[in-house]
């Protein structure tokens, strides 16, 4: 009997650094060997001379989308895991995927006993506790005086220095990241958040395109690349841009464990003040409604006060007349506006 063969998506993207030619060489052995003895060539990279680059040591995946097998996919992961253990840097993700639905995740980095491996390591795991910003720094800062090109580690040091605020050092760090390599989606990101903090927002929004240019829309970096993008546009008052990122993040449907759903109370309300602010006042009010939807959710991040006043200004304008309910509202709730533009109404 036949039995007709699944295929599925998989995006596989990131490269892996093997820092000098003795390493390199013998990786690059190893992967043919295996791929051929151990998988018969029952993986999705059979042509190792594409993948391999001399001038760089590196493995360059780049990013590469295909329909395979879950046996090829496996063996494809099972090969790059191996290789990761002989590498100095670089990160690969992978995902498998069905009609939009992610089966399969995987964050391939460096594992193993090279000291600029378990410096990096060890400063990643304190990256993630507040409070240990400073010995993450020195961690990583080893890791980067071991092996310079150690993208990851720069841009994990550029984060460090941007929760303390040095955002001229978490600068350079990015840009070193990203100068190492250029796929290098959350260094964009890191990159684009510091330059926000300097009121530089086209450069802030430049790096955002850059991060969604290098990152794919299974990722939530993505979306939330997208949305403060949208931010960018508000602060140097460009509604229609504006709007059209905020169109694109809160049509998208992202679970509770997401962290880009949080925002959403935030989004909507933003995307009502930009359609409101460029006249189309039926989409603002219904964007102030779904704004308002989320209040009962403890993530609601929109005082109410602030958007039945935004509200209540939008039906105005709108010509409603119950926009007068929800000034009365807003100003019991606090809100000086709404109680000015009544006391104005009266």
């Amino acid at each position: 009997m036949n039995h007709q063969q699944i295929f599925y998506k998989a995006i596989i993207q990131g490269n892996l650094e093997f820092g000098n030619e003795k390493s390199y060489s013998k990786i690059q052995t190893l992967y043919t060997q295996r791929m051929e003895t151990l998988y018969k060539k029952d993986v999705i990279f059979k042509n190792p001379e594409a993948l391999f680059i001399p001038e760089s040591y590196r493995l360059q995946l780049g990013r590469h989308i295909c329909n395979t097998s879950e046996k090829s996919w496996k063996n494809t992961i099972s090969l790059l895991e191996y290789c990761a253990q002989f590498s100095f840097s670089g990160t690969i993700n992978a995902w498998l995927t069905d009609n939009g639905k992610i089966l399969q995740h995987f964050a391939i980095e460096p594992m193993g006993e090279k000291s600029m491996v378990t410096l990096y390591q060890e400063g990643k795991k304190l990256s993630e506790q507040i409070g240990s910003e400073e010995e993450a720094i020195k961690l990583f800062t080893e890791a980067i005086e071991k092996y310079d090109r150690h993208s990851q580690a720069y841009e994990k040091r550029g984060y460090m220095n941007y929760h303390l605020k040095n955002y001229d050092d978490a600068i350079y760090d990015f840009k070193k990241s990203i100068h190492i390599d250029d796929m290098n989606a959350s260094a964009y990101y890191g990159l684009g958040r510091a330059y926000a903090i300097k009121n530089q927002w086209n450069e802030a929004i430049q790096n955002m395109e850059e991060t969604c240019k290098h990152s794919v829309a299974l990722q939530p970096l993505y979306w939330t690349a997208r949305r403060f993008k949208a931010q960018c546009h508000m602060e140097l008052n460009d509604y229609e841009r504006a709007s059209a990122e905020y169109k694109l993040f809160t049509t998208r449907q992202y679970g509770k464990t997401d962290p880009n759903y949080k925002h959403l109370p935030m989004a909507w309300f933003n995307y009502g003040k930009c359609l409101f602010a460029i006249g189309r006042l039926d989409d603002a009010l219904e964007a102030f409604d779904q704004s308002l939807s989320f209040q009962e959710d403890p993530n609601g991040g929109v005082p109410k006060a602030t958007l039945l006043t935004h509200r209540g200004i939008a039906r105005k304008a709108a010509g409603l007349p119950d926009y007068i309910v929800d000034l009365r509202r807003a100003s019991e709730l606090g809100s000086e506006t709404a109680a000015r533009i009544l006391a104005e109404t009266v």
